[in-house]
């Protein structure tokens, strides 16, 4: 449960109304925090008005966020300096959620090493209105070209996706680290030609394990592409995803699939 927010001062509020409400006053003391600036290299760097930028470093120098240094120029303060380091954090936070909607709510946030801000450039695939195997069809282009899948996955893939992934291991063309749920499992073993395909999968070289358990997400991974899908509805419902290609947002989605790998039962032919 998250903790109640502690009594917030006016004076900290003020604080971050203050750079919240102009764009120039957080690119000026980002830029400040870098290196010195004199306020002709600031107007040069930033194309800011020159009036604009006297007045907001002297509102920065006020504020104890900037100073001048002997060389003429300006600087952040180390309290500027560490004003950029946790607003940075928070900014590409707000665009994330901006970004994704409600489709924020299907990140895993429990003792996740992973924060909301990597995911400010994600792509949301949704599909087409004319075409409810949009999002499926374009996953499954994603798999013919890769090299590479992993994922773990709590519900039984569409028929064409299903095909590919037994079609490109067979070939050679792809190596796989692929977790499913037992309730997964038990559904592919209900269905007439499933198995078969499976089976060939695993006869393959295709590394398949069954997990007794829920899993977070349905997260995928096609070489340097991360995917978290989610179905809206029954099985073969339409597939709406959250695409990533942030190379933090990889290494976490590999690290949480080989967590569930390793507390697995690995399956073989015989599975089928």
């Amino acid at each position: 449960m998250t903790e109640p927010l502690q009594e917030v001062s006016d004076g900290v509020l003020e604080d971050i109304a203050y750079l919240a409400r102009s764009k120039h006053r957080v690119e000026i003391l980002y830029l400040l925090s870098g290196a010195s600036y004199s306020r002709g290299e600031v107007e040069g760097t930033t194309g800011i008005a020159r009036t604009t930028i006297d007045r907001i470093i002297n509102e920065l120098e006020e504020r104890g966020w900037a100073k001048r240094t002997t060389d003429g120029g300006y600087r952040a303060t180390p309290t500027g300096e560490q004003v950029v380091t946790e607003f940075e954090p928070f900014v590409t936070s707000m665009d994330a959620i901006r970004n994704l909607g409600d489709l924020v709510a299907w990140l895993p946030t429990d003792d996740v090493p992973i924060e909301l801000r990597h995911f400010r450039d994600a792509t949301v695939r949704r599909p087409d209105p004319t075409d409810p195997t949009s999002t499926v069809s374009y996953l499954t282009a994603l798999l013919r070209e890769a090299s590479e899948f992993h994922c773990i996955v709590g519900v039984a893939p569409p028929v064409a996706f299903e095909k590919s992934m037994r079609d490109r291991v067979v070939s050679g063309e792809l190596t796989t680290e692929h977790v499913i749920t037992d309730e997964e499992y038990r559904y592919l073993l209900e269905h007439r030609n499933r198995p078969s395909r499976w089976r060939e999968y695993v006869t393959a070289g295709a590394n398949l394990y069954r997990y007794d358990g829920v899993v977070p997400c349905n997260l995928f991974v096609f070489d340097d592409t991360v995917v978290i899908a989610h179905s809206q509805g029954e099985i073969g419902a339409p597939l709406v995803g959250i695409e990533s290609l942030d190379e933090t947002v990889r290494s976490w989605a590999l690290e949480v699939i080989r967590e569930y790998k390793t507390n697995a039962e690995q399956l073989d032919a015989d599975s089928f």
